[in-house]
């Protein structure tokens, strides 16, 4: 099917082409004007024809021979050579076809030429041949550069696609570890907790392994994941934690890419829950204006926290390439602030890149 679309393409290039030549042969032909006959027409497509096969030869090797060959090889010398050899041949085709057939037996006219005359002739041979090679290797270029845009743009795909993958995966596999630890232990004290912790567990699992690799859920279907979350956190520490939640929306069926709020919830469990007796607070805020996502996230810093330097760690370095990766109007910061560990984001929603990132980034 590609190929009998490729040979119509050709076909239909010659024909516009050769009807052209053949109407500015005509009309800017003084015999022809003077005496608009079939003899003059029947003339004119026979010489043209017999000229055509030199040009299409000279187009068939420069857009399947030279240019490939051109593209591939590091050193051009012998290339550019061989190519003037071969233009030089065709050009010297083109003359002997004018001067031996066309003029004494198609026209039916001797002419006389003089040097300067040859001059003038041969280079308006080359140059009629360069017309039609020039618009037909334009086309060939055109195509092959769409065709490697198109091939680039397919492998940036892939790799973002696979990147992106690989950083949902990367949600931290202790919380699965611990979760399953403390269901364990309230199992073995048979505690009525044991069913919903399960319940919450599955729910979280569910929209890591299918959720996640839609390309957008609505906020409302983040939040519960991360209720859950946060449910499942405090059946574990009980009253050492305390989560204060302060949510403001209207509509909670915008659209956010999966996974990009619950590392930062994650990140507060994993680095603000303090080894002493005190109480742990954690503060989770998110607002939407408009389309504008805005979240902060607020957790004491421990004793067994680690320094601002390596506090970034896998959680926010996550979160920050999949920014980078999914929206072009974002801001994420962190910092420390009287003992506590503040995570500030904000996302411009209508930004989001999707499947035109690369169209849209250059």
């Amino acid at each position: 099917m590609l190929k009998q679309k490729r040979i119509l393409l050709h076909v239909g290039f010659w024909l516009i082409y050769f009807s052209v030549i053949i109407f500015n042969e005509l009309y800017l032909s003084s015999s022809f004007l003077a005496d608009p006959s079939s003899t003059w027409i029947t003339k004119a497509i026979l010489s043209q024809l017999l000229l055509l096969v030199v040009k299409i030869a000279a187009v068939y090797y420069v857009i399947y021979s030279l240019i490939p060959r051109w593209i591939k090889v590091g050193k051009k010398i012998n290339l550019a050579i061989e190519g003037t050899l071969v233009f030089c041949f065709f050009v010297l085709t083109y003359r002997a076809m004018m001067h031996f057939i066309i003029w004494p037996y198609i026209y039916e006219e001797p002419g006389k030429i003089h040097a300067l005359s040859m001059v003038a002739r041969y280079l308006y041979s080359l140059l009629d041949i360069l017309q039609v090679v020039g618009i037909a290797a334009a086309v060939k270029l055109f195509r092959l550069r769409i065709a490697a845009i198109k091939n680039e743009k397919l492998l940036q795909q892939e790799k973002f696609t696979s990147e992106l993958l690989h950083l949902k995966a990367q949600i931290n596999p202790h919380f699965l570890f611990n979760s399953l630890n403390s269901i364990f232990s309230l199992s073995r004290l048979q505690s009525d907790k044991t069913p919903d912790m399960v319940l919450k567990l599955s729910n979280i699992l569910r929209y890591m392994l299918y959720e996640s690799e839609k390309k957008m859920a609505s906020i409302e279907d983040e939040l519960k994941i991360i209720n859950d979350y946060i449910d499942l956190q405090l059946m574990r520490y009980g009253d050492k934690v305390k989560v204060i939640k302060e949510i403001t929306m209207k509509d909670a069926s915008v659209q956010i890419t999966p996974l990009i709020i619950l590392p930062l919830v994650e990140n507060c469990f994993k680095h603000g829950i303090s080894g002493s007796e005190e109480v742990s607070v954690i503060n989770f805020k998110l607002s939407l204006d408009k389309d504008v996502l805005t979240v902060q996230t607020k957790n004491i810093l421990s004793k067994e926290s680690v320094v601002l330097e390596k506090k970034e760690g896998i959680g926010l370095v996550n979160i920050k390439r999949q920014l980078e990766l999914l929206y072009r109007d974002y801001s994420l910061n962190y910092f420390e602030k009287e003992n506590y560990f503040i995570v500030d984001l904000k996302i411009k929603l209508a930004s989001y890149a999707g499947s035109e990132l690369f169209d849209s980034r250059g």
